[in-house]
Formats: structure tokens, sequence, C-alpha cells
């Protein structure tokens, strides 16, 4: 049952000070990602119009990720590849030029279920020697390229270099609903694609009836899957939202694990060499999917992910009609002791630092009083301190944290310990209705929360958790926009926070 959020969005349209969002429209996906001549590009699927069939490619560029310039839409459904829609993919480098592969999607006339049938999947490559233009684009890959266990969703194209040879990551969907990846190889990017190996469950069982959005990241000499599983089943502490994003740690190279695949296009299911007891999951929060992780020129591993989800207006309603949606800032992923992918802001962002608060109690005042929507949860934040933002906008750090307490944002976001439990949950409409996403201390190395840094910008936070172990990105509606109330109970050896000034968009946003 869809769920509408009585917001007076007449009266808030909730701009993002310092994230990227279209003029209008919808956006998804991060796509194309990729660092060119010294300018970032960000690439995301992108309806300028919406609700509108056919979406394809918005595109960011920026140099110092804080002037940003929109191009609108880079590549759209044009043609008859991909008339349905430009889909997700990836970016590569070479010969000085900028090589974009991305699924085009094509819906035969005449059928009901295009799940299983009467959907073209084109796998499509077009080459931009500016990164502002691009040319004619060509079918490198199509249905008659997939395996015969392949239903109708085939997708978002991972292309990259390695063992002497063009390497291509597909995700799939099986007619009989289970999850796989497909690895093709050519030798020269373009022609002569042929599947060299696939992967599913080791134990057989679906994990998930879709794997999509795959990318391969190296860290400390080890590589690790990432993939987007749908239709996992949730739990309390797990799987929490309706599609999830995360990573496999692989024991050598995954081209090396998918090649074990002997059948290959003869094969009668993929091969299954997955532990999905393995998978990692990325972020614990309400709104996050479809990571893509590239290379910048200072050789950092950077991923960006989606501040949404797919299907999400089946269990709450966007209150921002002209646009809808928001990507994370830039993260970039390391390692941490117990050889965990951490990920962290970039430190170009500190640049949009602006006076340092310290939390006081003091500050608190005014902030604090009764949470929960009933008297039977109701509770006081006694000893709190705090501080206020008149931008709606924060960076806050709490560091050294000892015990259980609580931080709220206004009185309508609340992240919580209790017992050995992380709770993010909202107080009221802000959130849509929906309640709680919880990150138990058995997910972190440490066994307990040591640091939080939340970022606050309008409508959005992102929440680093013991340094970016793990991440809780949320998009959230307040009714007062212009006045952040900061209010902590926590312990800590430091409380503080950033003003924040906001990116340069021209006169696009």
């Amino acid at each position: 049952m869809q769920m509408y959020v009585n917001l007076d969005y007449r009266q808030h349209n909730w701009r993002l000070g310092f994230h990227l969002q279209a003029p209008t429209g919808w956006l998804s996906d991060p796509n194309g990602l990729c660092q060119f001549n010294g300018e970032y590009h960000i690439f995301h699927q992108y309806a300028p119009r919406w609700p509108w069939a056919g979406h394809g490619w918005g595109h960011w560029t920026t140099r110092d990720l804080i002037h940003w310039e929109f191009h609108r839409g880079a590549i759209i459904p044009e043609m008859e590849l991909d008339k349905n829609g430009s889909y997700s993919g990836s970016a590569v480098i070479r010969d000085g030029e900028m090589w974009c592969y991305y699924t085009g999607n094509v819906l035969e006339p005449g059928h009901d279920n295009y799940d299983y049938e009467g959907r073209q999947a084109n796998e499509t490559l077009v080459i931009s020697k500016d990164g502002r233009t691009f040319g004619d684009r060509q079918l490198v890959l199509d249905n008659s390229g997939y395996p015969a266990y392949c239903s109708r969703h085939v997708r978002d194209p991972k292309v990259w270099w390695q063992n002497d040879t063009w390497n291509m990551l597909l995700g799939a969907r099986t007619m009989d609903d289970h999850p796989a990846m497909l690895l093709y190889q050519s030798p020269d990017g373009v022609n002569d694609w042929k599947l060299a190996g696939s992967c599913t469950t080791i134990s057989g069982k679906p994990f998930g009836y879709m794997w999509e959005c795959p990318n391969i990241v190296t860290l400390g000499g080890r590589e690790f899957f990432f993939v987007c599983p749908q239709g996992v089943p949730s739990q309390m502490t797990k799987f929490q939202n309706n599609f999830n994003s995360g990573y496999f740690p692989v024991g050598g190279t995954v081209i090396d694990l998918l090649s074990g695949d002997k059948g290959l296009m003869d094969a009668k299911a993929p091969y299954g060499c997955i532990d999905e007891d393995t998978f990692v999951e990325l972020d614990y929060g309400f709104d996050f999917y479809a990571p893509q992780v590239f290379t910048d020129e200072q050789g950092r591993q950077i991923l960006v992910g989606w501040m949404g989800l797919p299907d999400i207006e089946l269990q709450y309603q966007v209150p921002t009609y002209e646009w809808l949606h928001t990507l994370t800032w830039l993260r970039e992923l390391s390692l941490n002791d117990a050889g965990n992918i951490c990920q962290w802001p970039l430190p170009e962002y500190d640049a949009l630092h602006g006076a340092c608060v310290d939390l006081t109690p003091e500050g608190a005042i005014d902030n604090v009083g009764k949470l929960g929507s009933s008297n039977y949860d109701a509770h006081d934040i006694e000893g709190a301190i705090g501080a206020r933002f008149a931008n709606g906008t924060c960076d806050l750090y709490l560091e050294g944290i000892e015990g259980e307490g609580r931080i709220l944002l206004n009185a309508d976001l609340e992240l919580a310990v209790i017992g050995n439990m992380i709770e993010l949950s909202f107080k009221g409409i802000a959130g849509g209705y929906r309640t709680v996403r919880r990150l138990p201390f058995s997910e972190l190395s440490a066994g307990k929360l040591e640091s939080l840094r939340m970022v606050v910008d309008t409508s959005a936070v992102e929440i680093y958790v013991n340094g970016g172990e793990h991440t809780m990105s949320t998009r959230w509606w307040p009714q007062e926009i212009t006045n952040l109330r900061v209010s902590s109970t926590f312990k800590a050896a430091k409380s503080y926070a950033y003003e924040m000034s906001f990116f340069d968009f021209g006169d696009i946003c």
C-alpha cells in the first residue's frame, strides 16, 4: 500500500546545498564515472521529464568537487538500439578518449511480461574525444550472445583491461529467477565479445533473483566483487531495504573465479562459485543503491552511490515533485586493520567547511524534549549538548565515543546506541512513515561505536561509523529547513561540527 506524506511541499522543495540534484526530473544510478584530462565526469541515470518511460545519462563535470557544471542528457534514447532507455554502464579512458558502455533497452511490442521475453538488452559503445560530445553508437553484444538460461534481464556492463584483454561483467537473472554474473572478453573492446565465465551462488540457493551493477575493486592487493542483489528477503538487521548493495571478498581474481565455468554458452545454469554467506553490506541507511567505483588520476578508488532505491514509490512518496533523488558524496575506499572496506568523503570537500562549532550544554537549550510518536515510547534527553545551524546543514564529528547515547536532528531523525545496536529512526513524518534501520555491533570490527561523522545537507544525511567501516545514507524531509538543531547525549572526547558553504552550481540548481 502506498503511503502519502502530509508534507507542505509548496513551502519547501528541499533543494540540496552540496549534493548533486537534477534541475528538474529524476536521477538514479551513477554511470560512467571517470577522470578525463584532470576533470571528473559524473554520469547518472536521468529523465528530465518525470514520469517518463525512457531515461538516459545525465552528466556533471568538475575539477575541484566544489564547482560543478551540468550538461543535461549526454546519452539519451534516440535510436533503435536504446529506444526504451539508455541504461546503466561504465566508462574507460583509452587512447586519449572516453569509451562509454551501457545497456540499450528495447521493449518489443505485443508482450505482457518483459522479464522473460520481448526485451532486447543491447550492450552499446559510444566514444567521446572531448568529454562533451559523443559519437555514433556501436552495438557490441546482444541477446544472441547470452546463454540460454538467461532471462531478458541482462544489464550494466562494467568494462576494464586485465590479463592483456578487455573484460566485461554483466548482471543477469536466470529464467528460474536465480541471480548471475556473466564475464565476456574481447581483444579490442569492440568486436568478438565471447562468454568467458559466469557465477552464481555455490549453494545453488537464490541470493535474490538478480545481481546488477557489478564492479571490481582492488585494495591492498586483494580483489572485491561488488554487486547489488535484488530480492533478498529482509531481516531485522540485514537486507533491511527492498534492494541492497555490497561486496564479496575474493580469493585471487574475479576473472579466475568466474573462468571456472567450463560449460559457458552450453551450460544449463551459471557456475556456482560464490559463497553468499561472505556478502558484506555497504550501507545500513534508508536510501543507498547502485554504487559505482572508479580510479582517479591520483590512484584513489572512489565510490559514488545513489541516495534512493528502485521501486521506492511502492513504500512511500518522495515529496519533491519537480526533482527526484540525489547522489552521495564521492567517497574514497580503503582497508582498515581488520581487512574491511571503509568509505570516507574525499578531502576536497573540506573546502566547504566554515566555522567550527563545539557542541555545548548551552547549545542544547530548547533542542531537547520528548521524543517518540506516542506516550508509551516518549522519553527525555537529559544532559545533552548541542548547537544550531542557520542554513540547515552541518558536518558533525563525534570522536572517542563511550557507552550509550543518542543524536537528534531537530525532532525528526535520531541515531541512538541501545545495548549492542545502533538504531537510526524517524520520530515523525520527515521520514515518510519509514521507521528504523539497525546496525549491530557485531558488524563492527571494534565491537562498539567509537566515532561518528554526520554530513547533513537540507534533505540528505550521510553517516560514517568508525572511520567509515559502515555508512548509513538517508533522505529526510524536515519541516524546518533553515534552522538545524543538533543534540547529543554521547560521552565523547570531542564533539564538534562545521558550518557548511555550498557547491557552485552556476545558474542550474
